[in-house]
């Protein structure tokens, strides 16, 4: 495998690479299949699932529910994945804002400003399975694609957004931001990639490095 693959793998990114331990990946990827040149292909979740099936990704970083399989419609090609690490998104307001959140239930969190994303984004899915199970929807008032620029509208004041565990807690001890209490969204990190494909040679090197790197 060292001396013989050849070739391009495609990779479909999500987030930031230190969540995804995206450094490590390729550092091994390297060692292993040294001729196969590594191409990324940054978005969110639904744009690699959507790139994914179209055949212009070979595998890619994906964010889901825990245990729920991609959605992929009718007569489209079967999607496989592996579970890497779950974590929660919290809802985060921002600094001066506790009085707003001193209750947490769904409508009068529904009722407060909202920084949504686009509906291929995780957070979309999460956020709008959680309202329509209430039978409310967001307050909507921004709508960005990246988490970062989620974060910087929830510092300017203006509104409420998701965001990981880990972010959440460095925005509140860092610049002050107010986290909403008792609420959380199950999320896994997951990889995937078209079942037809899971035997070949370099989509299967990529499965063995990333069990490694993720202790499966």
């Amino acid at each position: 495998m060292h001396e013989t693959l050849r070739g391009c793998l495609r990779i479909g990114t999500i987030v930031d690479p230190e969540f995804i331990r995206l450094g490590a990946l390729l550092h091994r990827l390297v060692q292993r299949i040294p001729q196969v040149e590594t191409e990324l292909h940054h978005g969110t979740s639904g744009y690699v699932l959507e790139s994914l099936l179209k055949r212009e990704l070979d595998v890619g970083f994906y964010l889901e529910s825990p245990g729920q399989m991609p959605e992929t419609g009718e007569g489209a090609p079967v999607v496989e994945m592996i579970e890497l690490t779950h974590f929660d998104y919290k809802v985060i307001a921002p600094d001066g804002w506790s009085s707003r959140l001193a209750r947490t239930d769904w409508p009068s969190l529904a009722a407060l400003p909202w920084i949504v994303t686009p509906p291929r984004s995780v957070h979309y899915r999460l956020l709008t399975q959680r309202m329509l199970a209430h039978g409310l929807t967001p307050n909507r008032v921004a709508q960005v694609d990246q988490e970062p620029c989620m974060i910087d509208l929830v510092r300017a004041g203006i509104g409420l957004a998701l965001a990981r565990d880990a972010n959440a807690l460095q925005e509140r001890q860092e610049r002050g931001l107010v986290v909403a209490k008792g609420i959380s969204l199950p999320c896994a990190l997951s990889f995937v990639w078209l079942k037809e494909r899971r035997d070949e040679p370099v989509i299967a090197a990529v499965r063995g490095v990333l069990e490694d790197i993720w202790s499966l």
